[in-house]
C-alpha cells in the first residue's frame, strides 16, 4: 500500500465564461488555417470534450464541429478540474483515480470539496463589505449531483438580501468510471464548475437610464429587469459616486453603472452582475493523513473572439512574476518560432482593436503630461511622419478616414503586424532594422533592483525599463503595443521575460552586434536559413 506525500488540481486555475445555455462549450484547440489561402493564420479546431452524463459520469466525444450559441443564447464554458497526486519515495506525479485512492487507505466518501465563490468588485470600490456577495458548498466526494452556487451579503445593511440569493454558478463532483475512451481515464477523479448565466441585478429603482453617450436623442434603456430588482436599496452601493475624496477607487474609475450620468452626480444605479471568482478546495483523507489543496476559477463575459490570442497570455504573466533560475536552451530556429509565435500574437491583437478610437482617447482624452516635443510624441503628431524616428521612414504616411477606410490607423496596425507574423519575414525585419525595432518596442517597468531611489516625477526615462514614478514612464504614444491601457491605465508593455527575449533575439540578427563581437554566431543551419530568407526576399523585389 502506498501514501500519499501531497495533492493537487490540474490545472490549478481555469476561466468560466458566463453564458445562458444549460450546454456548456465543447472543446477546441488553436492551429494554424491548414487551408490553401488561409496564410498561417490561427483557427480554432476541435479536440476531445466531455459530456457529463445523467447519473454524473462523462462520456468522451470528438466533436464535428464548435457550436457557440443555441439560438438566442451563448453556450458557456464549463472548466473540469482533475485530482493529481505524488507517492512518498516517488517522484513522478499521477491521476488520482478510485483504485490508487483506495490502494493508499482512502475513498471517496472521505474526499469533501469546498467551493466559495465571490463578488466583491461593489465591495472594493465603496469599500464596505457589506457590498460583497459569496456563496460556500461542501460537497462530498461520492455526491454526484450538480449543486447551485447561492451568494448573498452580510451586515447590516446587505447588498444581496440572504433571503433573496443571486446564482454564481454550480458545481458538480464527476462520477468516476473504471473505463477509458478517446485516451480518457475515466476513473480520475474530476469536479466540473459552470459559471452563472450572465444577469444584471439591482435595487427597485434600477429601471431605465438615458444611453449616456448620446443624451440628445433621450434614447433610454432597461437598466434591469423586473425579475432582478432584488438589491437592498439602503446598500451602500447604491449611493457610490467614484468621488476621489471619499473612496480608494481603482482603475479604470468610471467602469460602473452610473459612471457618465452627470444628472445623478455619476451615482450608482446600484448595479451588479453574476460574475464571481471562485476557491476550490479538496480535502482527502487516506490511511490517517488529511490533505489539501486548492483551485482556483475566474468567471467572465462570454469570448467573442475565440480564435485571435491575446499577446500577454496568463502564463506569459505568471512566470514573468516567477521566471525561472535560467531559461532554456533554445536552437536558434526554434527561438524564432517562439518569437514569431509573439509576433502573430501581437497581430490578432491588433486585428481586433479600432486604434484610431484608442489613439484619441490616450494623446487626446486628457492625458496629463508631455510636451509637444516629446520623443516618441505624446500629442496628436504620435504615429505621424513628425514622430520621428519612430515613424518608419519607408512608411506611407497614415491618411484620415475616408468612406471605404474609415479606420485608417486600425488598417495600418493590421498591414504593419500580417507582415511580421511569420518566422521568415520577422527574420528579415529583425536583420534589417534592427535600431527600429529597439526603439520602437516600450520597456517594461523595472524590477526593483532596477529603479533609481526617489527619482523625480520630471526625470528622464531609462531606455530600458520605465519607472511608474516618473510622469514620462506613464504617458501614451506610438510605442509598441500603443495606446493599450494596463491595470492602472498608463501605456501597456510587453512582460520583462517577453521583451527580454525579443531584445535578445534582436541582438542576435544585429549583423553590427555580430561584426563587433557582442554576440555569439548564430549557428550554421541558422546562417543557412537567413541566407535563404534573405535571398527569397531579393527574388521578391526582383
Amino acid at each position: 500500500m502506498g501514501r500519499i506525500q501531497r495533492i493537487f488540481f490540474l490545472p490549478p486555475m481555469a476561466t468560466a465564461r458566463l453564458g445562458e445555455s444549460d450546454i456548456p462549450l465543447d472543446s477546441f484547440t488553436w492551429i494554424e488555417d491548414p487551408t490553401l489561402h488561409g496564410a498561417g493564420k490561427t483557427v480554432i479546431s476541435p479536440t476531445t470534450s466531455l459530456e457529463v452524463l445523467q447519473d454524473g459520469s462523462v462520456r468522451p466525444f470528438l466533436p464535428a464541429s464548435i457550436q457557440f450559441r443555441d439560438g438566442n443564447v451563448l453556450r458557456p464554458v464549463a472548466p473540469f478540474f482533475e485530482l493529481w497526486t505524488q507517492l512518498e519515495g516517488k517522484t513522478e506525479i499521477q491521476a488520482l483515480t478510485v483504485k490508487l485512492l483506495e490502494s493508499c487507505g482512502g475513498s471517496l466518501d472521505g474526499i469533501t470539496f469546498v467551493v466559495t465563490a465571490s463578488n466583491r468588485k461593489a465591495a472594493r470600490r465603496t469599500g464596505d463589505p457589506s457590498c460583497a456577495f459569496t456563496a460556500r458548498l461542501e460537497v462530498v466526494g461520492n455526491d454526484f449531483s450538480p449543486h447551485p452556487l447561492l451568494a448573498s451579503s452580510l451586515g447590516d445593511q446587505p447588498l444581496v438580501f440572504p433571503g433573496q440569493p443571486i446564482p454564481v454558478g454550480k458545481f458538480q463532483v464527476i462520477r468516476p468510471v473504471d473505463a477509458q475512451s478517446l485516451d480518457v481515464n475515466l476513473s480520475v477523479l474530476r469536479v466540473r464548475f459552470t459559471p452563472a448565466k450572465g444577469q444584471v441585478y439591482g435595487p427597485p429603482s434600477a429601471m431605465a437610464a438615458v444611453e449616456p453617450d448620446l443624451p440628445n436623442l433621450n434614447r433610454s434603456y432597461e437598466l434591469v429587469p423586473s425579475v432582478n430588482r432584488i438589491l437592498n436599496p439602503n446598500s451602500p452601493w447604491i449611493n457610490y459616486t467614484g468621488d476621489d475624496t471619499l473612496y480608494n477607487n481603482p482603475e479604470p474609475g468610471d467602469t460602473y453603472d452610473g459612471a457618465d450620468d452627470a444628472s445623478r452626480n455619476n451615482r450608482s444605479y446600484g448595479v451588479i452582475d453574476d460574475t464571481c471568482d471562485a476557491v476550490i478546495e479538496a480535502i482527502v483523507v487516506a490511511s490517517g493523513d488529511r490533505l489539501r489543496t486548492t483551485a482556483r476559477v475566474f468567471c467572465g463575459p462570454p469570448d467573442f473572439a475565440p480564435d485571435r490570442r491575446p499577446f500577454v497570455s496568463l502564463a506569459d504573466e505568471l512566470i514573468d512574476r516567477d521566471p525561472p533560475a535560467q531559461e532554456p536552451v533554445e536552437a536558434p530556429l526554434e527561438a524564432l518560432d517562439r518569437l514569431a509565435d509573439l509576433f502573430q500574437r501581437a497581430y490578432e491583437t491588433a486585428s481586433l482593436a479600432n486604434v484610431d478610437a484608442m489613439r484619441d482617447r490616450a494623446i487626446g482624452g486628457g492625458q496629463v503630461g508631455g510636451t509637444p516635443r516629446d520623443k516618441p510624441r505624446t500629442n496628436d503628431e504620435s504615429m505621424t511622419p513628425s514622430d520621428k524616428p519612430y515613424y518608419r521612414f519607408d512608411q506611407v504616411e497614415i491618411g484620415q478616414p475616408t468612406p471605404t477606410q474609415r479606420l485608417p490607423y486600425a488598417a495600418a496596425a493590421q498591414d504593419r503586424h500580417l507582415a511580421h507574423a511569420e518566422s521568415e519575414d520577422l527574420a528579415s525585419f529583425l536583420r534589417d532594422q534592427p535600431e527600429l525595432v529597439r526603439r520602437l518596442i516600450r520597456p517594461p517597468y523595472g524590477a526593483f533592483k532596477d529603479l533609481k531611489t526617489n527619482p523625480a516625477p520630471n526625470a528622464k526615462p531609462d531606455p530600458k525599463h520605465r519607472d511608474p514614478r516618473i510622469a514620462r514612464d506613464q504617458l501614451h504614444d506610438m510605442r509598441m503595443p500603443p495606446y493599450m491601457l494596463d491595470s492602472d491605465a498608463s501605456a501597456l508593455s510587453l512582460t520583462r521575460r517577453q521583451y527580454d527575449f525579443l531584445i535578445k533575439m534582436v541582438d542576435q540578427f544585429d549583423p553590427k552586434k555580430k561584426k563587433k563581437g557582442k554576440v555569439e554566431p548564430m549557428q550554421t543551419r541558422a546562417r543557412a536559413h537567413m541566407a535563404q530568407v534573405v535571398e527569397r526576399r531579393k527574388g521578391k523585389k526582383r
